[in-house]
């Protein structure tokens, strides 16, 4: 049997929810940083890319946009604290959809957090949390793979003879319908290199949809490890290991099965014909 980490008490800096929301947070702030250096770019290789961009800004706001409110509703009563000294503002100013630069300040804070907390710490969190981790990562791979998969499929799509994924919003409808594996099949990749990006998109999606239906199982029968209610906490308790042996020497330990077991086979005795 695998060993159980000693999870006696984990105590979070101030920058981290949890480590698993704070990734699903990181790949956010990552892609929105990626994203708005492709709009200021003056001219890209691929074709409609920042089309694609474009679309995935909304929900990339929502999300910078609710982590900020939820820190900021956290931070009671020292919110003008979180806003003055913690970078709230720039939170705030960078979850704009043209926040650009200031966006670097929410995620070297976050990584920050991260190096203080520990590489150990961060595994073992994950370890004691594993349907909450999961569920975040999930997230982080959905937000990964749509809009990774959408570029590189317009690489290979765009202008192909018989393409029918020519811009970013047919790209990131397209990417929709393959991760869910819903495939309805108006949109498909013509081309080699199109169908090997559909083709990994496909098994990444099944992957991710296998990981989500555990998680919910996991969580709606009760036995999901390391799931608590409520929201995050500062710290983290494990029960303690129930004891292996009852109290006492071992040797009396011994004696009293000896003791038992001659009377067990003394009583069959009695009964054998």
């Amino acid at each position: 049997m695998v060993p159980k980490p000693n999870l006696s008490k984990l105590v979070l800096p101030a920058d981290l929810r949890n480590p698993g929301y704070d990734l699903f947070i990181v790949v956010a702030t990552v892609l929105s940083l990626i994203n708005w250096i492709i709009l200021v770019m003056p001219r890209l290789p691929g074709p409609d890319v920042k089309g694609l961009v474009i679309m995935m800004t909304p929900l990339l706001t929502v999300i910078l946009l609710s982590d900020f409110a939820m820190r900021l509703h956290s931070s009671r009563p020292e919110r003008m604290r979180y806003l003055n000294h913690r970078g709230g503002w720039f939170d705030f100013l960078g979850s704009l959809p043209y926040g650009g630069i200031l966006r670097l300040f929410r995620l070297i804070r976050v990584t920050a957090a991260f190096r203080h907390f520990g590489t150990r710490n961060v595994a073992r969190w994950f370890i004691a949390n594993r349907a909450r981790g999961t569920l975040f990562l999930v997230f982080s791979l959905i937000l990964i793979i749509l809009e990774v998969g959408g570029i590189l499929v317009l690489h290979f799509e765009a202008g192909a003879p018989g393409a029918n994924i020519e811009s970013g919003g047919q790209a990131l409808w397209w990417g929709v319908v393959t991760i869910s594996t819903v495939g309805y099949g108006e949109l498909y990749p013509v081309t080699m290199g199109g169908q090997i990006t559909a083709t990994v998109m496909i098994f990444s999606g099944v992957a991710v949809i296998g990981i989500y239906t555990a998680w919910a199982a996991s969580t709606f029968t009760g036995t999901g490890a390391g799931t608590t209610k409520g929201g995050p906490t500062s710290e983290i308790t494990v029960a303690p290991e129930p004891a292996e042996y009852p109290p006492g020497p071992i040797h009396d330990v011994i004696h009293d099965l000896r003791e038992r077991l001659d009377h067990l086979e003394s009583l069959v005795k009695r009964r054998d014909p």
